[in-house]
Order: C-alpha cells, then structure tokens, then sequence
C-alpha cells in the first residue's frame, strides 16, 4: 500500500508540472521582431553559407533573428495578401524569399537596396535538374533603417 501511494505521489507531482509548464508555454508571449537584436549579414552571404555548409547555416541563422542587406528584385504579395519582397543574390535564379509582416513603403522597390529584418527560416528545397534554385527564407520581416 505505501508503494502505491508513492507512485501515485510522483504521478501527481509530475501532472502538476507538466500542467504549469503548458501553462506558461500556451501564453507565451510572441517574439517582438522589430526590437530584437539581429545578426546583421549581406543576402549574397547568407545564401552562399546556406548552399555551401547548410549544418553551419542552419547553427548559426536558421530561427534566429537577423537583418539582411540586400538589392530588391521584386516586390509582391502571396496568397494571404502579405507582402514579399526577394532580396539578391550572387546565385541566378535564388534569392532571400522575405515574407514581410510590416507595411513595405513605395521606397522599396525593385533596384533599391533595403535592410530587412526578421526570422530565419532556413533555405527551401529547389530543383536542380529543372533549374530551379532553392530559396532562402526570411519570416515576419519588417524594413529597418
């Protein structure tokens, strides 16, 4: 009977723990991306770590905050009607796929050179054998100065 009540001691402490850690994780506060610190980095560099060594790129970038320097090429907007802006790269056919949570200003358009700041996404999967170059993506971005 006492090997029960310990066991069923443990169960309800670790119940109750497990109750308080969803808690807290449910009402989790979103990261606040704009006052973030960013790891600053060109779009041609980004892109090239990810092609080159995508272990030390997915380490170093991937979910974490960073601000891109990079020359737009094209400005548009995707199914849910958010803006995308694609940075350039030294690559043909990829870019930094930016998928803006901010309002991109009539300032940032295709030849302009634009800081953008946001989360890492990592880098998509392409098609070589058609020449279709993967992307990498940059999430909830907004313009910074």
């Amino acid at each position: 009977m006492k090997k029960f009540k310990t066991i069923l001691l443990i169960v309800v402490v670790l119940g109750i723990i497990g109750a308080i850690t969803a808690y807290f994780m449910y009402n989790k506060k979103a990261l606040d991306v704009q006052s973030a610190s960013a790891i600053e980095v060109n779009a041609s560099e980004l892109y090239k770590t990810f092609l080159t060594d995508s272990t030390t790129a997915k380490t170093k970038y991937a979910q974490k905050v960073l601000k891109v320097a990079g020359v737009v090429t094209s400005v548009s907007k995707n199914q849910q009607n958010q803006p995308i802006v694609l940075l350039k790269t030294d690559t043909d056919g990829a870019s930094i796929n930016c998928t803006m949570e901010g309002i991109v200003d009539a300032s940032c358009t295709a030849g302009s050179h634009v800081n953008v700041k946001g989360i890492c996404g990592g880098i998509g999967q392409g098609d070589v054998d058609m020449g279709i170059m993967a992307d990498v993506y940059i999430l909830r971005g907004y313009i910074s100065k």
